[in-house]
């Protein structure tokens, strides 16, 4: 190749880093811009207490909560992480159970501290004045239960169906861990656990898969990069419409080049795994 087409691609190429570097910092204010939102993402694992029995087993598994047999119980964990870049104070966790379902446990703490959790005051105050208006009642000899009425009922079922926890400080990239001891409707039906955070400023959603998200933000990427770098394109060719070919071709192996390294790395890590 002759020194003159040499000196020629120079400033193709100088125009390929720049955009290249331009569409990083873009990516970057963006992440800062999305930051501004408070994003609190949380995920939820559940696993059933007594696992289901092959045919072939012998034997049956019971469960017995507080004398009473309960074959509808589930662990479940819910995580709910900062993801900003700022620390957030005093949140409030909401926790709702489906139709007849009903929390029997309950921990909860922050993952970098191992710091407890505890429920709100304004919960737990309900919460201990409707124990101790139920344990005014006399046990009923014939029956072995209290008579409560309707309307003490549907609080106990309330408070029963309902979490509500304080976060006094969430610190950027912190996770806050809560653990439930859960009992499912007794027609085998599994309850869902709906959390629910109401602040100002704070984005709250379901933590996405992380390959899913990877391979999302990977895209968005290269979306960007195309446009930036197609946009600049056309202004360099403008400006120098003499070597627009030259221009051209340049931009598409600079664009070669970085697809020959992505399914040069694609491969290392097949053959990688390969051999592990």
């Amino acid at each position: 190749m002759e020194t003159e087409t040499l000196i020629k691609l120079i400033p193709p190429t100088i125009t390929l880093v720049v955009t290249s570097l331009f569409g990083l910092l873009i990516g970057v204010l963006v992440e800062k811009f999305k930051n501004r939102f408070r994003t609190v993402e949380y995920s939820i694992r559940s696993q059933k207490i007594i696992p289901p029995l092959s045919e072939n087993l012998g034997g049956e598994l019971s469960i017995k909560l507080d004398n009473r047999e309960v074959n509808t119980l589930k662990a479940t964990t819910v995580e709910i992480e900062n993801k900003n870049s700022i620390d957030l104070e005093n949140i409030v966790v909401r926790f709702s159970l489906g139709q007849n379902s009903w929390f029997q446990g309950n921990e909860a703490f922050l993952s970098k501290n191992f710091s407890w959790l505890f429920w709100t005051l304004p919960y737990n105050d309900n919460f201990s004045q409707i124990v101790k208006e139920f344990n005014s009642f006399q046990v009923n000899p014939d029956t072995g239960l209290r008579d409560i009425p309707d309307e003490l009922q549907q609080r106990i079922n309330h408070v029963l169906a309902n979490r509500e926890y304080l976060i006094p400080v969430f610190n950027r990239k912190d996770k806050a861990i809560f653990n439930f001891l859960i009992e499912d409707p007794i027609d085998g039906t599994e309850g869902s656990i709906f959390p629910s955070i109401v602040h100002k400023s704070v984005n709250f959603i379901k933590k996405a898969d992380d390959k899913r998200q990877e391979q999302r933000d990977l895209w968005i990427g290269i979306s960007i990069g195309i446009v930036v770098v197609t946009i600049l394109i056309g202004f360099v060719v403008s400006q120098n419409p003499g070597q627009k070919n030259l221009i051209i071709w340049s931009a598409i192996i600079g664009f070669s080049y970085s697809i020959l390294g992505y399914l040069l790395w694609f491969g290392f890590k097949k053959i990688k795994t390969f051999f592990k």
